[in-house]
């Protein structure tokens, strides 16, 4: 599980996540694995070399045995490589959804025609093939928000690119509003503080029978009670904004009776509209290494 966000201001966009990483290990012959929580992950990547696009992850952790860095270095290697073919970043993130959605759809191949084949079932499904369909559509999607901008233009923009292991086609980029900051993986925290309650608390009170309003009304009885925030914040409040919510997410996984789905370090990037991609808080190689100091040119 994960925390990432984005915002996008006037000034730039800043992209952040947490560290962690859930692995399942599995036990030798006879004894059952475990789930592993590992802390040195990364989510936030820089679009390339001397790139002015930044990328974040959230969801399904790799493709079997090709990792997200390795699908966004081939990404950017095509984009750079033939500079006149992208003129957006709405253009860098389609081909990003494109591509990342060929390997996916081959790397999982029998699994996603089995999800298709259980949801087509509906109420037919047995207790066990519900078992099964609810695992794999909480396992394999896959999220990623691309940010910054293109050369020749200036104007910072966003876009999500979500993989429903459901659909068939490519994901469909979504632009990112300016000055409202989006979170994903494991954001129910930031959303009760926002909004007053999550998407889970949100349908547990309309299944509960003792609301019979809409839930159009419930939204529109608890929206006046919501925490607004301004506009369009400047830059370094932005990227205080998108590390306070994810420090705090972890701080709340940590001691709330949740497994700790969110920990390790706080990445923050930051591309801002008169300069490419700069880290303002990364790990170096050596982080996972007590006692090791950083190189003069570790990241």
């Amino acid at each position: 599980m994960t925390i990432a966000a984005c915002y996008v201001s006037a000034e730039g966009v800043v992209l952040g996540a947490d560290s962690t990483s859930t692995v399942y290990v599995p036990g030798p012959p006879g004894v059952e694995g475990s789930t592993h929580h590992f802390d040195f992950a990364q989510k936030v990547f820089e679009f390339g070399e001397d790139s002015s696009i930044g990328i974040v992850t959230w969801g399904l952790g790799s493709l079997k045995d090709t990792s997200h860095r390795t699908v966004i270095a081939e990404v950017a290697d095509t984009c750079n490589g033939d500079p006149g073919s992208i003129s957006s970043v709405e253009q860098v993130a389609r081909r990003f959804a494109e591509h990342f959605h060929r390997i996916y759809t081959t790397r999982y191949e029998d699994v996603l025609r089995q999800a298709r084949q259980l949801r087509d079932k509906g109420d037919e499904r047995t207790q066990e093939e519900d078992n099964d369909y609810e695992r794999i559509i909480s396992h394999l999607p896959a999220g990623f928000c691309l940010g910054g901008w293109w050369p020749g233009q200036r104007s910072p923009a966003a876009f999500e690119v979500f993989v429903d292991p459901l659909a068939e086609a490519p994901p469909d980029p979504k632009p990112i509003p300016q000055g409202v900051a989006r979170f994903w993986g494991c954001p129910n925290l930031m959303d009760r503080l926002i909004l007053g309650l999550d998407y889970q608390v949100f349908h547990t009170i309309l299944a509960s029978g003792k609301w019979h309003g809409t839930a159009e009304e419930l939204l529109d009885t608890i929206d006046p009670n919501r925490l607004a925030q301004p506009f369009d914040l400047p830059i370094r409040e932005a990227i205080d904004w998108i590390h306070a919510s994810i420090y705090t997410t972890i701080k709340v996984m940590k001691f709330s009776h949740l497994p700790p789905v969110c920990g390790g370090v706080v990445e923050v990037a930051v591309v801002t509209s008169d300069r490419k991609f700069r880290w303002v808080s990364h790990k170096r190689m050596s982080e996972a290494i007590p006692g090791v100091p950083a190189l003069r040119k570790d990241p």
